[in-house]
């Protein structure tokens, strides 16, 4: 397998692209406000910047649209015309996201070996006792199923 070819493997996840981290603090920003009540549906650039400006305010409003037109062409979003405003939803799940991201993570970085990656976090102080012990509520509850 030559350079090219790994490269094209590790921006792919299971037929999704991973996105640059500008594409995905502005997706970060939708799967947010999707979230909220009063925004769900309602995502346009305008409320973006007026929810969520302190996140996305060192980007030009050009820069987010172009932001947006990608995340749209890579299949994250949907864009729908209402009025003189597009209003965005997301079609990727955050959750399913994340833990696709994860597993590509640990497959590259520790080359599968997940233990290694929780030895670090905990040499590292990022895991506390408690999530330590909400991580064996999690595996007494898998081994129970």
């Amino acid at each position: 397998m030559n350079e090219m070819e790994c490269d094209g493997l590790s921006r792919k996840i299971k037929g999704m692209a991973k996105l640059p981290e500008s594409e995905l603090l502005v997706m970060q920003v939708i799967w947010d406000m999707n979230r909220m009540d009063s925004y769900a549906g309602n995502i346009t650039a305008a409320t973006m910047f007026s929810v969520c400006g302190d996140r996305i305010g060192h980007l030009k409003l050009t820069t987010v649209l172009t932001l947006i037109s990608r995340l749209a062409g890579k299949g994250y979003i949907k864009m729908k015309k209402n009025g003189r405003s597009y209003h965005y939803t997301p079609l990727v799940d955050e959750a399913e996201y994340k833990q696709l991201v994860a597993a590509d993570f640990v497959s590259t970085m520790y080359k599968n070996d997940a233990m290694s990656l929780v030895s670090a976090l905990v040499n590292d102080g990022h895991i506390t006792m408690d999530d330590i012990n909400e991580l064996k509520r999690m595996i007494e509850e898998d081994r129970n199923r």
